[in-house]
C-alpha cells in the first residue's frame, strides 16, 4: 500500500476529482476531458472551458498533472495541449476514491442506496 500523498492547498472537489479520473488511463487534451466528465457524470457534471482551464492550472501547480508533447489531432492542430497524471496526481485521485467507496459504503449499510 502505497503512502498517501502529501497535503493539497485546496479541496479536491467533484471537478478536481472527475478530471483526475478522466485521466487515469492516459492522455487527453482539455476538450476530452470535458466530454469524459460530462459522459461519465451523465451530464450532471458539466465543466466550462474557463472552469477547466482554471482546474487544470491549479493542477499543474500542484504537480497532479502534468503536459506533455501531442502530436497534431484529427484536424492537423497541433496546438491543443496534452495532460497525463504525475505519481502524486494517481496517489491523490486513488485516495479520494477510495475516500469515496468508505463513504458509499456507509450510506449502504444504512439503506439510504441499493446494490448494484
Amino acid at each position: 500500500m502505497s503512502s498517501p500523498p502529501p497535503p493539497l492547498p485546496f479541496k479536491v472537489t467533484p471537478q478536481v476529482f472527475h478530471v483526475l479520473l478522466s485521466l487515469v488511463d492516459g492522455e487527453m487534451h482539455a476538450y476530452g476531458i470535458m466530454k469524459a466528465v460530462e459522459s461519465r457524470t451523465e451530464g450532471s457534471l458539466r465543466i466550462a472551458p474557463g472552469s477547466l482551464h482554471f482546474t487544470l492550472t491549479k493542477l499543474l501547480d500542484a504537480s497532479l498533472l502534468e503536459e506533455v508533447e501531442g502530436e497534431a489531432d484529427d484536424t492537423g492542430d497541433s496546438r491543443r495541449r496534452l495532460y497525463r497524471l504525475t505519481e502524486r496526481g494517481r496517489r491523490v485521485v486513488s485516495a479520494e476514491a477510495t475516500q469515496l467507496a468508505r463513504t458509499v459504503e456507509f450510506a449502504r449499510e444504512r439503506n439510504l442506496i441499493g446494490e448494484r
